[in-house]
């Protein structure tokens, strides 16, 4: 069998093509459970509550453009129920690195919740909208958790 050098050549040339290509995997949930946020601060003040979030990246990813929005339940018969009324954490950043912590600072107004037996500020949610190394839809993620005070 004789192989022509071209032929081999464009053989070559056809496998590296293929092997160069990567598909595009989502990021793993386990990955995603590494993201963690916590209060570590709860403030009563006499113009609204002030709290200070931690926000740890314990993941092996990169953490890119993300917000961080807290909210307080709404009250119904058999529960609870989210809120659209969400207040986004101050001081974030657009890029969080793996094994990196951040406080945060969200501050809800007393005319908020005052008076309002709907709303439990004995609970909160606190939620994550972001992406994991670059700004792609298949690297978004997004988690929300329930605290109880």
């Amino acid at each position: 069998m004789n192989i022509s050098i071209k032929n081999l050549f464009c053989f070559t040339l056809f496998i590296l093509m293929i092997t160069a290509c990567s598909v595009e995997k989502p990021i793993e949930p386990n990955e995603v459970d590494k993201i963690t946020l916590e209060i570590i601060d709860r403030t009563e003040l006499p113009e609204g509550i002030s709290y200070i979030i931690k926000l740890s990246n314990k993941s092996k990813h990169l953490i890119k453009q993300n917000n961080v929005y807290f909210s307080y339940p709404i009250k119904i018969e058999n529960g609870s129920k989210g809120n659209e009324f969400k207040v986004e954490a101050k001081n974030n950043k657009l890029d969080i690195k793996p094994n990196e912590e951040i406080l945060l600072n969200v501050f809800t107004p007393i005319e908020e919740y005052k008076g309002n037996n709907k709303i439990t500020i004995t609970e909160c949610n606190l939620e994550i909208q972001g992406y994991i190394e670059e700004v792609k839809e298949i690297n978004h993620f997004g988690k929300t958790i329930g605290i109880h005070f």
